[in-house]
């Protein structure tokens, strides 16, 4: 994506490839949600009236940017993991060894697969967290771009999860499965409670 223009992304996206997929695209949203939280902190600072939260704004900039810059890695990560299970998914399973060497490529693959989305989510929490900040600090006529970012994040959130369910389906690891979906749930619960309260406070400036 870093060396992509966005036309070519979006046609690599409708194309019949594997990849990029759903994954690479909550990546992005989550992402765009950074980048706008990053715009609605940026229009504040230097500001009247925005004098008070100026050191706030600029550690806010901070934060977001190396989010930003890790969300756009997940983009290519997510669609590696998926092109990894299909690699394993082709190996040859003629005979008893190679069959057994095909599962568990394939485990370790699908492993990696609920990862990355894992992870996807869990950094779409903190943008979740970015725009409510900057939805808060930021400056307040562009208080629907903030409420653009939260909705963005939080997409991205339930796309992802999606990812990581079909995955954890395919693990045979029980205790994998049982801490990734713990993990899961605890930070779904986390996504709506930040979403719900971020977007009621760009509600009441509309």
């Amino acid at each position: 994506m870093n060396d992509r223009s966005v036309s070519d992304f979006l046609a690599s996206v409708a194309s019949t490839a594997p990849t990029p997929g759903g994954g690479s695209v909550c990546a992005l949203a989550g992402a765009l949600s950074v980048a706008l939280s990053r715009m609605v902190a940026g229009l504040a600072v230097g500001k009247k009236g925005y004098e008070q939260v100026e050191v706030d704004l600029r550690q806010l900039e901070k934060k977001a940017l190396e989010l930003q810059s890790r969300l756009e890695g997940l983009i290519e990560e997510d669609s590696q993991a998926y092109e990894a299970v299909l690699a394993a998914m082709r190996m040859p399973r003629a005979t008893a060894t190679e069959k057994a060497d095909r599962v568990d490529a394939m485990q370790g693959a699908y492993k990696r697969a609920a990862e990355v989305p894992l992870e996807t989510i869990e950094r779409c929490v903190e943008a979740l967290e970015i725009a409510e900040e900057a939805a808060l600090i930021g400056n307040r006529g562009a208080s629907t771009d903030a409420g653009v970012a939260i909705l963005l994040a939080k997409a991205a959130v339930g796309g992802a999860s999606l990812n990581v369910r079909v995955n954890l389906a395919s693990i045979r690891d029980e205790s994998f499965r049982s801490e990734a979906d713990a993990k899961l749930g605890n930070l779904i619960r986390r996504a709506e409670e930040i979403g719900q309260r971020a977007m009621a406070l760009v509600e009441s400036r509309l």
